[in-house]
């Protein structure tokens, strides 16, 4: 007992000559989601638009190829509303003042890669009928300046950060499901001939965007 007593009678002796030194703080964070959805491509997630003769292509005007089907499906284990950006990974090869759907404004296409450094062309994606889990939508727009959701009126897909969704309106706003779908196509153009770099190489079109997906 003794040697117990005066130990502790030692410690609180010395408790008043401590000194703090710092502090820090330890966070932990992270974030509870309702479900988890996965996106994928039906078909694959890479659109081919073959081979193409430079004798076919005009050097006057731009050179419309033939569009590509593309379906964007998103599973989700429970029913949810979601909300998709796309971010184009080649915005510095798009070529300026390309037209698609009727629309000539440069932020409603993709760049379509480069040759010698030059842009070959550009891609739109035009927008098809959008279904939740098997019941058709009206497709959805808002972006950062606007954010009520509103119907659109390009029939193409802009990019990030602009943003889309699907649902019965616009006052409803995004439908939740299982299964969303969402056809597009892939129109794809050349520029004119006369204004790419004379070779007797190959070149290829490289086109690449990012569907980001987001809960609601």
């Amino acid at each position: 007992m003794n040697k117990l007593y005066w130990v502790s009678v030692f410690a609180a002796a010395l408790t008043p000559m401590a000194v703090q030194a710092a502090s820090v703080d330890l966070t932990v964070s992270g974030t509870v989601i309702p479900t988890s959805c996965i996106p994928a491509f039906a078909g694959g997630s890479n659109v081919d638009l073959g081979r193409i003769f430079s004798a076919t292509l005009s050097p006057a005007a731009q050179n419309n190829l033939p569009t590509r089907d593309i379906t964007l499906k998103i599973a989700c284990d429970a029913p949810a509303a979601v909300e998709i950006a796309v971010t184009d990974n080649r915005g510095a090869t798009k070529v300026p003042g390309l037209a698609f759907n009727g629309r000539n404004n440069d932020a409603l296409y993709f760049g379509l890669g480069s040759t010698q450094g030059v842009g070959i062309g550009g891609f739109g994606l035009l927008t098809g009928q959008p279904l939740t889990d098997g019941n058709p939508q009206m497709f959805l727009v808002r972006s950062p300046n606007n954010p009520a959701w509103r119907v659109p009126v390009s029939g193409l897909v802009s990019n990030a950060p602009i943003s889309y969704s699907w649902g019965p309106n616009a006052s409803a706003g995004p439908a939740a499901a299982r299964l969303h779908t969402f056809p597009m196509k892939v129109a794809a153009a050349i520029r004119a001939t006369s204004e790419l770099p004379p070779t007797t190489d190959e070149f290829l079109l490289d086109g690449s965007v990012t569907f980001d997906v987001y809960y609601l």
